[in-house]
């Protein structure tokens, strides 16, 4: 039997939700260093780069950011679906005077940054580490966002995973690589 694209939207978003429940408790360091670079914004000052990336929702996670926050991102269409998105040089309507405003509401792209996911022309999953941020993510926050990605790539549409991938992002080092069964 066929599953239907309510089924898979339905899977998605409990999906989802498990994983913000799972991933809560991580902190890679973020607010120690006041950095926050990653907010799109950082703390302000002289010394202050932007990271400037872009930040790109799961399908049906920018409702759930709504529910959560009583706001979400700009959205577009991308193939068939909505996502919320923010360019590179937009500012995240979260930001508060640096810091993430929905800091523990946030979404995924935001959650498991450093770990940047991808995929390549066959569509297997390359995992990534941005070379921009300052912190250096503990051995099982790596693990726990290979796996989530992992798990989101076998459900998410692989329009979404080709969007995600055409974004400019600053340099990133790719760290696993997980072969599409044929």
């Amino acid at each position: 039997m066929e599953k239907t694209q309510g089924d898979k939207e339905s899977r998605l978003s409990a999906i989802i939700e498990e994983i913000y429940h799972s991933t809560q408790h991580f902190d890679i360091g973020c607010s120690q260093l006041g950095c926050f670079l990653c907010a799109k914004g950082g703390k302000r000052s002289e010394e202050c780069q932007r990271i400037n990336e872009a930040v790109v929702l799961l399908p049906t996670e920018n409702t759930l950011i709504k529910k959560l926050n009583s706001a979400g991102f700009p959205e577009i269409s991308v193939n068939g679906f909505n996502i919320g998105f923010l360019a590179p040089n937009q500012d995240c309507p979260f930001n508060r005077d640096g810091f993430c405003g929905i800091h523990g509401k946030h979404p995924i792209d935001c959650r498991s940054f450093p770990i940047i996911p991808s995929i390549n022309e066959r569509g297997d999953l390359i995992i990534s580490i941005s070379l921009m941020c300052p912190t250096v993510p503990p051995w099982d926050f790596v693990k726990t966002w290979v796996e989530n990605w992992k798990r989101l790539w076998e459900i998410l549409p692989e329009e979404w995973f080709r969007f995600y991938s055409k974004v400019p992002t600053n340099p990133v080092k790719p760290i696993a690589v997980i072969v599409k069964k044929p």
